[in-house]
């Protein structure tokens, strides 16, 4: 008798606790501000071709710097397309390998191959900013990304030390900014 009066409340609750039918105006959907991407529409560039322009990115990357010294990607270039503001692509790159025998087992780095990494990193910075400015250049100009006179383009390198490193005078990324209005490239390093 207990148990049949406790089931009775629970049922009766649940069903007070249940929501009233909503009107079928309140089933409408919302009004979509203008300007806005709604599910059904699609953004003018394609998450392949995105795809396809940060492998070549990551090429040009690769191939910059002295063959003795070359830039190293650490991370693939990441690129995302955001309708009126433009495409922007960033990478985390080593601006030159690491001195032969720096692992996991040897943490140490002498005098002359701490001078020689410096040294070769200082000479690519100024080929990283040409292949970052070539690059902006040459995505702002291609019909793979179909964006407008409006948008922007940009080209990051988040630069990686290690913690031995002296890295007084390097930057800690190289920015290759181009607005499609005004054609010229500009260049920050931070």
């Amino acid at each position: 008798m207990k148990l049949t009066i406790i089931l009775t409340a629970i049922s009766l609750v649940s069903a007070a606790a249940q929501p009233a039918p909503m009107s079928p105006a309140a089933n409408a959907p919302a009004a979509k501000p203008a300007n806005t991407i709604g599910a059904t529409e699609t953004a003018s560039v394609s998450l392949q071709t995105l795809q396809s322009l940060e492998k070549e990115i990551d090429n040009r990357i690769g191939a910059t710097g002295a063959k003795t010294a070359p830039c190293s990607l650490l991370t693939s270039t990441r690129g995302l397309y955001i309708a009126g503001l433009g495409a922007v692509f960033s990478a985390e790159v080593e601006l030159a390998p690491t001195p032969g025998g720096i692992g996991i087992f040897q943490t140490t780095v002498g005098p002359a191959q701490k001078a020689k990494y410096r040294n070769d990193k200082l000479a690519n910075i100024p080929l990283l900013e040409k292949t970052l400015s070539d690059m902006a250049l040459a995505l702002a100009a291609s019909p793979a990304l179909k964006i407008s006179d409006r948008d922007q383009v940009v080209v990051a390198a988040r630069l990686f030390y290690r913690p031995w490193e002296d890295i007084a005078g390097l930057p800690g990324q190289i920015v290759a900014h181009l607005d499609r209005r005004g054609g010229t490239v500009k260049m920050e390093i931070q």
